[in-house]
């Protein structure tokens, strides 16, 4: 009788302690990044390139790169071989706006409900002299790091091509 008991524990016993161990979720998987990056959440990481930009003035994809996704860099690398796709560049290709701005707040990301999110579009209210205006720029998750992935021209009158600086560099 104690061995059939026994029989009938062990299997119980290995069947309840599966059921307790912890298993990381496959969605935790978040992909690696082959460039240098940022430390920050994602509206931390995007308040920072905003303000290097503005600090710098500058456009250099290079000095820029920490904060770009690693495909959104590619893409306007290519893009810099292009002479239609330069201009635009050369202008302020982060922007709505031609002319680059004087300040940028970037909305918080502490309202985003799923901490595992691989993506978040963050709104960034933009001034330059009088002129205000939003955009949206979309931070992704690559490896551990928040990186810039794409801007959704929001601003009223837009010096793009198209509704966001990836449709405006891409071939079509």
């Amino acid at each position: 009788m104690h061995l059939k008991s026994l029989t009938v524990l062990v299997p119980c016993a290995l069947l309840l302690s599966a059921c307790t161990t912890q298993v990381d979720p496959a969605f935790k998987d978040i992909g690696t990044r082959s460039g240098p990056c940022v430390q920050g959440g994602p509206d931390s990481v995007a308040q920072q390139f905003y303000d290097y930009r503005m600090q710098h003035n500058s456009t250099d994809l290079t000095a820029l790169r920490p904060y770009l996704s690693d495909k959104l860099a590619a893409q306007l690398d290519e893009a810099m071989r292009d002479p239609q796709k330069r201009a635009l560049l050369q202008s302020d290709p982060f922007s709505s706006r031609t002319t680059p701005p004087d300040s940028a707040v970037v909305a918080s990301a502490s309202t985003i409900p799923n901490t595992d999110a691989r993506n978040i579009p963050l709104r960034v209210t933009l001034t330059q002299g009088s002129q205000r205006w939003q955009d949206e720029v979309l931070m992704i998750r690559e490896g551990q790091c928040w990186a810039v992935d794409d801007v959704r021209y929001l601003g009223g009158s837009v010096h793009a091509p198209a509704g966001t600086l990836r449709q405006s560099i891409e071939d079509r």
